[in-house]
């Protein structure tokens, strides 16, 4: 075991590091009986120094030397801008997220808005016009390098292939001038992924490996294709225990060693981790999980398990093996009493520093519901301290806790630690190292008038005077009850719950309906699609909508009426189900959910055309039209003009209502002499036309 875990442990309220010759003098002797630490943080939990928040890994990096991040639960990150360019009008960029190979993608975010990728990479929504591509990598070993960012940009080549790392292409495809500003918003696109992070080792999962014993000392082993010695073999896991395991043992996290875990140890509090607790609102959640994001080069490996530690409410020592070894959250009756006997001297307070007292906290927790950012939970109070009307509740940043429910519980463990409790620094003989490995004790002192359970928070020997310093917190076994009806309070982002923000919810367009639109091309009919919605009595709000065969196929936009809450396809084919989708769009971007609807248009039967024949007279003409043999038809129509452009045409006299096959002949009077051209067209019922007859001329003397 390194002499830095040593030193951590042993060194665990003052968070220090430096391995001084008299500290590592210590650690060395006390490798071979093992060393044990508290780290509930307790004072340093409050009133420590700030730890990066979730939204702070959300932001591009734009430096030329990055740190690189690692991840374990879920995350949501930008990360490092490792490539930018543009060439012939195309933009191109990578962004590297973290080390290690990660878990399934949850999420794309451009801009903070979350879109959804085709399995070419192309991003869906309308407003982008089939110009965005997003492409990634998982960080596997042996990736390939992004091939559409090296087609296009061949400085890029195979051989950037980021092994190891994982990490997204964004391609923007030039766009028409009048689709930029929809398509761009006025800015590079910001890319944000959300993803399940490190795969980790489970003993529970291994066949070989030994995770308990049972009453007749018999081992208990695993079951499953998990390998201590193969990565391949890990899955994802948000399991607080797992997940502090392997960051104490990861390369790129605390560095310990895989095999300086105690992993019996580990499977059985995994177990206990993944106990199911009952919420406020009625889920069912694990009890003790963890979601990280670290940085290898800016986070100091103490404050990162310090963190991990504090959101399981964790306890961790090393063993008589030198082995790392943790207990996640809950009480434990104590074994070993210290009274009188065993105490040398002794200094105790009542209640902390005056100036970190606080009657209540709110624990800053990671809440997925408004984008995997920092949240502050309910009020915690300490039912045991007056409360102080002047004073606000203190914040307690807790970051890698994923859900209110284990916040809460969190916050109630330090606040009651926080309020009126004993404090002790208590130098004891020999008999103290029965504390080694221990969590809680009893101390009973006749001197102090003390009888109470304490927590054990650190522990110090003094080997040249037969000694053992312990740093003890009072506790009461009800600390660690929790009935989340009673005592959870209401999440901020629940239904009516009040003081924080509410996620911003556009609402959908209402009232729509779908209609087939009659279309006529000359010699053939048509048929189009019109959708029409509510006004939602919001001026500030636009629409967007678009159209594909319910069979699968592209997205096609429809234009939008201005000034009106309409809009229209091109032609579409007949008798094909096709499914059509509305949305609003504020003036920020921010997109509703989409009304849709489906509908089958059928183009209306082209008639026969009707027969024309013209003769021309004094000042007049003669026009007959025979109407097509065909039991659809309802008139006809004739159309003069005085020259053969039959967008010139108007109609002479009314419409020539007759049966199929009937010869109607309508005079046209008043007329100058000259040529005069007529054309003739039949009509359905439905308003479905015949293709034009014409234009016959009539000379006019």
């Amino acid at each position: 075991m390194p002499h830095a875990i040593a030193i951590f442990l042993l060194e665990t309220v003052s968070a220090s590091l430096a391995a001084s010759a008299t500290a590592v003098a210590i650690t060395e002797a006390l490798v071979t009986i093992g060393l044990t630490v508290g780290a509930n943080f307790l004072t340093q939990a409050i009133f420590g120094p700030s730890r990066p928040k979730p939204s702070d890994g959300q932001q591009l990096i734009r430096t030329s030397v990055g740190s690189r991040y690692r991840d374990y639960g879920i995350v949501s990150s930008s990360g490092q801008l490792t490539f930018l360019d543009s060439s012939a009008g195309t933009l191109g960029q990578v962004v590297t997220l973290s080390t290690g190979r990660q878990g399934p993608i949850l999420e794309h975010k451009i801009n903070d808005k979350v879109v959804t990728v085709d399995a070419g990479g192309t991003v869906t929504q309308a407003s982008f016009h089939d110009a965005l591509h997003i492409y990634t990598r998982p960080g596997d070993d042996d990736q390939t390098a992004i091939a559409e960012l090296t087609a296009k940009f061949p400085e890029w080549t195979a051989d950037h292939r980021q092994l190891g790392c994982p990490h997204a292409a964004i391609i923007l495809d030039p766009v028409k001038q009048k689709y930029f500003s929809e398509v761009t918003n006025g800015q590079m696109p910001q890319y944000t992924q959300t993803r399940k992070g490190a795969w980790v080792y489970d003993p529970r999962k291994d066949s070989t490996a030994v995770i308990g014993f049972d009453e007749a000392g018999a081992a208990i082993m695993g079951a499953g294709a998990h390998r201590l010695d193969d990565e391949g073999t890990w899955e994802w896991t948000d399991n607080g225990p797992l997940v502090t395991a392997d960051y104490f043992a990861h390369p790129d996290g605390y560095g310990g060693g895989y095999d300086q875990v105690n992993w019996t140890t580990i499977a059985q509090e995994a177990d206990i981790a993944d106990q199911q607790v009952l919420t406020v609102t009625g889920e069912q959640i694990a009890r003790w999980r963890i979601w990280a994001r670290y940085g290898l080069a800016v986070d100091k490996r103490a404050d990162v398990l310090a963190s991990m530690l504090k959101a399981i409410d964790g306890f961790c020592w090393q063993d008589a093996d030198g082995k790392f070894n943790l207990l996640c959250g809950r009480w434990i009756e104590p074994t070993v009493t210290i009274t009188d006997d065993h105490i040398l001297s002794l200094t105790a307070t009542l209640g902390p520093d005056a100036s970190q007292q606080t009657s209540a906290v709110k624990v800053l927790y990671t809440e997925a519901a408004i984008g995997y950012r920092e949240q502050e939970s309910a009020t915690i109070a300490n039912p045991e301290i007056d409360d102080d009307p002047s004073t606000d509740p203190q914040a307690v940043e807790a970051y890698y806790v994923p859900a209110h429910n284990q916040a809460t519980r969190v916050g109630k463990i330090i606040v009651m630690q926080l309020g009126d409790r004993w404090h002790i620094t208590a130098v004891l003989n020999l008999f103290g190292l029965n504390l080694l490995a221990e969590r809680f004790m009893k101390l009973s002192s006749a001197r102090l008038g003390v009888a109470a359970y304490f927590k054990v928070d650190g522990l110090k020997l003094n080997l040249g005077e037969n000694t053992v310093q312990a740093t003890l917190a009072e506790v009461k076994p009800s600390d660690w009850d929790f009935d989340a009806a009673a005592e959870e309070g209401t999440p901020p982002i629940a239904p009516g719950g009040g003081g924080g923000p509410a996620p911003v919810v556009v609402p959908a367009p209402t009232g729509l309906e779908l209609t087939a639109v009659p279309l006529v091309f000359g010699s053939a009919n048509g048929v189009a699609i019109e959708a029409t919605w509510d006004d939602p009595g919001r001026p500030d709000l636009s629409f967007a909508a678009r159209f594909q065969p319910v069979a699968g196929g592209t997205w096609i936009s429809m234009s939008i009426v201005d000034g009106a809450f309409t809009a229209r396809s091109g032609p579409v084919d007949s008798g094909v189900a096709y499914l059509v989708e509305v949305w609003a769009i504020t003036i920020g971007g921010r997109e509703s959910a989409a009304a849709s609807d489906t509908i089958t248009p059928v183009a209306a039967a082209t008639l026969g055309r009707p027969t024309l024949s013209v003769s021309g007279g004094a000042g007049e003409a003669s026009a007959t039209v025979i109407l097509p043999a065909d039991d659809a038809v309802a008139f006809a129509r004739l159309y003069h003009s005085d020259s053969n452009d039959f967008g010139t045409a108007t109609q002479v006299g009314g419409d020539i209502v007759a049966g199929p096959g009937v010869a109607v002949t309508v005079s046209d009077t008043g007329l100058s002499a000259g040529t005069e051209y007529y054309w003739a067209r039949a009509f359905d019922g439905s308003g479905g036309s015949s293709p034009l007859t014409g234009p016959a001329p009539a000379t006019i003397s």
